[in-house]
């Protein structure tokens, strides 16, 4: 929402007000514009001095007020002429010593201006990242006693470049064995699929999951923009983004419900929104607070996070491929051929049921990876399976067949034997609806993997084994 700054300058006792319902950081803005103005040689008037925001109901957060209330000052004592702001937008925290900088949520605030045709006045630090904006007209401003001169000219536009897809942290050539979970890691780059991986310490899940981001092809135009905003907003450097990469996040087991989902006040996105068109990984599953697990719940399965607050409600977009790794019980070893559990029955049942079933039934496809033999990870040979380009290669391919070559919609372009064979094992399993729907969906980007316009039964026996682990 736009926020009209008001400033009044008349006879009385040297006082500088600011009402509108400013927070601590808006009020500090009294201090820095009186001393940055002094600094750049302006006038700070010896009077009364109240400054609006408007509307006044708008609780107003953050220090990007600081340049838009100095401008009000000066228009007000006639020092700067208030036409030349006419359709300007004004953003910037000042230093003491006048300088523009750059405050979270830039492009935010370009977008609002090319939304109201107006052209952005803000520091000039911020021209790589606002210049995203399409339309946008930006003023760079790297001094306030620059304003003495005119308002500055407005930046050339640079010209986006083609984006690259990102260095992976790990590549997939780097991984010794597991080609069945290399495979998964495709179907779910290609699909968008969540993939929850499950096997002892050490063997490989972490590796595997960092590794799929390096499959996924760079941001499109519109991602990019998408996902900058919500890094702008959140106060981190939106330009990796801007460049075409998608994130990749990580966040620790001991992150909060806000910390996950989103909150606080002012509300922040939280990581499945700083994710939004990337990976969220989540390491070691069920040592995350079960509250903040189940509150992925509906984020995962709408991809869009809604915080209600007294005040209204706040919309953040979350498409993620999310990404889970965990042991199977709390020593690590259910399962192993080699090793032998120590866990209670019980401990085991405790330790999985924090996931919750719920969300665990959002879980497209469930692997083992079980530690591989020392031979094969010493040993020098070539690693088989596709390499990271070849991968990212052949998800490209399936997305452009999908896009553009099959038919749309699931369950019309499954064959009679395949669909025989899903209802069979839907019945055996028990599976939700929810269940059923997802295996389709991994049936469905298999047949894009291989440019089939029907699902055949071999693309849902191989689903099929995508869901080869269930918790105790």
């Amino acid at each position: 929402m736009r926020v009209e700054v008001q400033a009044d300058v008349s006879p009385g006792l040297p006082v500088f007000g600011i009402v509108g319902l400013p927070d601590v950081a808006v009020q500090e803005a009294r201090d820095r514009v009186r001393a940055a103005l002094r600094t750049s040689g302006y006038e700070f008037p010896n009077s009364r001095v109240i400054v609006n925001l408007a509307p006044a109901p708008l609780r107003k957060h953050g220090t990007g007020f600081d340049l838009p209330i100095a401008l009000a000052v000066l228009c007000a004592t006639g020092q700067l002429p208030a036409r030349a702001f006419d359709n300007v937008a004004a953003v910037g925290e000042l230093g003491l010593d006048a300088t523009v900088r750059e405050v979270p949520g830039m492009l935010a605030h370009a977008i609002g201006a090319v939304t109201r045709g107006d052209a952005l006045l803000g520091p000039a630090d911020a021209h790589d990242v606002v210049s995203a904006v399409p339309g946008l007209s930006f003023r760079g401003l790297q001094h306030l006693a620059a304003l003495r001169q005119g308002l500055p000219a407005v930046s050339a536009t640079t010209e986006a470049e083609v984006p690259q897809a990102c260095d992976p942290q790990v590549r997939l050539e780097d991984i010794a064995g597991h080609d069945i979970a290399k495979r998964c890691l495709i179907v779910a780059a290609a699909g968008g699929h969540h993939v929850l991986l499950t096997g002892p310490p050490g063997s490989g899940k972490t590796l595997l999951a960092r590794a799929l981001a390096g499959l996924l092809p760079p941001l499109n135009e519109r991602e990019r923009l998408e996902s900058a905003l919500i890094h702008s907003v959140a106060g981190l450097d939106p330009r990796p983004c801007i460049e075409g990469r998608r994130p990749f996040r990580a966040p620790h087991h001991s992150s909060t419900v806000a910390g996950l989902v989103g909150g606080g006040t002012p509300p922040r996105p939280g990581e499945i929104s700083l994710a939004h068109n990337g990976v969220l990984f989540l390491d070691e599953l069920p040592e995350f607070p079960p509250a903040a697990l189940q509150a992925l719940r509906q984020p995962v399965e709408e991809g869009v996070v809604t915080l209600v607050r007294a005040h209204g409600a706040v919309r953040y977009p979350g498409r993620v491929t999310l990404v889970s790794a965990m042991n199977p019980c709390p020593c690590g070893y259910a399962g192993d051929p080699q090793r032998v559990c120590t866990c209670a029955s019980g401990a085991v049942t405790r330790y999985q049921s924090r996931i919750g079933g719920p969300l665990f039934d959002r879980m497209d496809m469930t692997i083992r990876v079980d530690r591989i033999d020392p031979e094969l990870l010493l040993s020098d040979s070539p690693r088989q399976g596709p390499t990271t380009d070849e991968a990212r290669s052949i998800v490209s391919g399936a997305l452009s067949f999908a896009a553009a070559g099959r038919p749309q919609g699931l369950r019309g372009t499954l064959t009679r034997t395949a669909r025989v064979q899903l209802e069979g094992a839907a019945r055996t399993a028990r599976m939700s609806g929810r269940a059923v729907t997802r295996l389709l969906r991994v049936a469905r980007t298999l047949a894009d993997l291989e440019r089939s316009t029907s699902i055949q039964d071999v693309h849902v026996a191989e689903a099929l084994a995508y869901r080869s682990w269930e918790p105790s």
